[in-house]
């Protein structure tokens, strides 16, 4: 089979691209057809002519897959992980409702991710309520759903959602959410050091309407590789240790939140390492499973204490690789310096994410030709800012060639927005059929909360 073609580019051209060597579309289960590259036998340039460009697609079958990957139990274990999807990552309700289909629970934080979780059928009991903006509103919504887990995050949220258990004659189940040496700080957790979330624990067990056994720990930054991941754990686990030891705690509870990488989404800073080697030393959810579950239950066997449950928040690395972003080359401008310019119908009002994220771009129509043109890639937006790529190399682009952006599955949807343009329909893919689930935002759409519409609509 012919080598890819695809944003292979000098590295003296593209800024973004963090090794000169491209990556194959079978990674994503994409083939090469007469009609350039297809998905489960369908053309993708076929789904703009049908669906409407820009498009995000979603792979069913790619879905399902890494779920069952992170609900398997890890060989010589008891148990595994129980898995709560991050809905801030990719709010897409088809998706999340397929994810929960599927066994996988909620991560919410806010009142908005709350009511969507449990109008899409999620059981509160298999919900988990995160997140800095709790009011006085929002604790009584968390205490009368009874939600499997609440997390404070910070040391002020513990009187509220006790005051409101109290008058609702409710005994919730709570935690802290601590940061490690190497987590987000400010306004994310209770830092460890300085005894500052010890202390947070000791005024969440003052409170006799909270029931407190949960330790939550999310890292934040990218657990990309094995000794980031040990280093978080042995931070986490010997905090769990404290608890026990000076406060008697139990830990039954232990949220380790999410932060793993997708193995194929790379930072823009330039390695010296080939692409295909920064890949394979990237965590596999197989691995980090392995890691999680296998760490967690030897430290607690260890110390003579029984393991905690493992509760995991995945995000990027549950849905990120199961999505694409389809778009097309509305017009190209030579300016006689540098890259020709190509315009596309998606930008950073888009995909945002790609001014600090390598995703791999493939030419659709012509995937597999030398990749002979250096383009800067431009959104439709008057910006600027709008540049997704610069210096790429591709195959000659022509006025209506479409490009699918990789890994398109976290953040994409989340920070999409209306700037200038309507935002795309999202189509699911399942076994060759699509599925329209969620329809493209139409100009009237834009406006329909605006106290003119009436009025423009006439």
């Amino acid at each position: 089979m012919q080598r890819a073609q695809s944003t292979s580019v000098d590295p003296h051209l593209d800024r973004n691209n963090p090794a000169p060597e491209p990556l194959h579309p079978d990674r994503w289960g994409l083939t090469r057809t007469e009609e350039g590259l297809s998905l489960e036998g369908r053309s993708l340039a076929r789904l703009c002519d049908r669906w409407g460009s820009p498009l995000f697609v979603v792979h069913a079958a790619r879905l399902e897959g890494n779920v069952r990957r992170f609900q398997r139990t890890p060989p010589g274990r008891a148990r595994g992980a129980e898995v709560f999807y991050s809905y801030k990552t990719n709010p897409v309700p088809a998706v999340l409702q397929r994810l929960w289909q599927l066994g996988i629970g909620a991560e919410v934080v806010s009142p908005y991710e709350l009511w969507l979780a449990l109008q899409l059928g999620v059981d509160p009991g298999r919900i988990i309520y995160n997140g800095p903006g709790k009011t006085r509103s929002s604790a009584r919504a968390i205490v009368e759903n009874d939600l499997l887990l609440v997390n404070f995050n910070h040391r002020e949220e513990i009187g509220l959602v006790a005051q409101a258990a109290a008058e609702l004659g409710k005994r919730p189940t709570v935690g802290v959410r601590v940061a490690t040496s190497e987590s987000w700080s400010g306004k994310f957790g209770v830092p460890i050091a300085g005894g500052q979330a010890l202390s947070a624990y000791q005024e969440a067990l003052s409170h006799s309407s909270l029931r407190v056994v949960g330790v939550h720990a999310h890292r934040g930054t990218a657990i990309g590789d094995a000794d980031t991941l040990d280093r978080f754990l042995r931070e986490v686990l010997g905090f769990c240790d404290a608890l026990h030891a000076k406060l008697g705690l139990a830990v039954e509870l232990l949220d380790l939140g999410g932060s793993l990488t997708v193995p194929t989404v790379l930072p823009l800073d330039a390695s010296p390492l080939p692409l295909a080697e920064q890949i394979r030393r990237r965590l596999s959810i197989e691995a980090y499973l392995d890691a999680v579950v296998g760490q967690v239950e030897d430290h607690f066997r260890r110390a003579g204490r029984t393991p905690p449950r493992i509760l995991l928040e995945p995000g990027r690395a549950l849905t990120g690789d199961t999505q694409m972003l389809l778009c097309r080359v509305s017009s190209l401008h030579a300016t006689g310096e540098g890259p020709e310019h190509a315009i596309l119908d998606a930008g950073e009002n888009l995909a945002h994410i790609l001014h600090r994220e390598y995703h791999e771009i493939f030419h659709v129509e012509r995937w597999g030709d030398p990749a002979e043109t250096a383009y800067t890639l431009d959104g439709p937006t008057c910006s600027p800012m709008d540049v997704l790529r610069e210096g790429v190399r591709l195959p000659r682009l022509r006025i209506g060639d479409t490009l699918a952006i990789m890994d398109a599955g976290a953040y994409l949807v989340s920070f999409s927005n209306s700037f200038c343009f309507p935002q795309p329909g999202v189509v699911m893919l399942e076994e060759g059929r699509e599925t329209l689930v969620r329809r493209a935002e139409t100009f009237a759409d834009m406006i329909d909360r605006d106290a003119c519409a009436e009025a423009v609509s006439r």
